[in-house]
């Protein structure tokens, strides 16, 4: 039955993969998990250090260690949904898609996240729902994530003193 459902889908993006990247995953949970393992610490650091590149971060030994400590909590939290889910663990996150998101952003070169784009144009920023509701998440599931929810209080911090509603 998966295979058929993975065709179908598959088969209703086809006219736009030329135009658009598209990535079939049977769990939409570990999709958003996995897009999380990358956003949650380069949007964080980019946003928490006031509006930085990946590149500065990446450069930066401080940061980039910061960045790091930040994926591992993410797959932490990531890992018990999952689990709490009743996913199957070999769908679980680990190494494989930490060294993949380090791939990604050691070659973006000055790329700006969007939501340090919000801040700097002293626009609403998707607090609630790309950083609040993660950590909101790991607390449920009494997953430590220090950093990460640093990071996030730091950011609603910025929402709160600019009006970024």
């Amino acid at each position: 039955v998966e295979e058929r459902h993975k065709r179908a889908i598959v088969n209703l993006w086809s006219p736009v993969t030329d135009k658009v990247e598209f990535v079939y995953t049977p769990s939409i949970t570990r999709g958003r998990w996995t897009k999380n393992v990358w956003n949650l610490p380069f949007n964080g650091v980019s946003v928490a250090m006031g509006g930085i590149t990946i590149e500065e971060i990446v450069q930066d030994e401080g940061l980039r260690r910061l960045a790091d400590i930040v994926m591992d909590e993410t797959i932490s939290v990531a890992n018990a949904d999952l689990k709490a889910r009743g996913e199957d663990i070999f769908g679980y996150l680990g190494d494989a898609e930490k060294k993949e998101m380090w791939n990604l952003s050691d070659n973006m070169g000055p790329y700006k996240t969007s939501t340090m784009l919000d801040l700097k144009n002293r626009k609403p920023m998707e607090v609630k729902y790309l950083f609040r509701k993660a950590v909101d998440r790991a607390n449920h599931l009494n997953v430590p994530v220090p950093h990460l929810e640093t990071l996030v209080m730091q950011i609603e911090a910025f929402q709160r003193f600019h009006s970024l509603y």
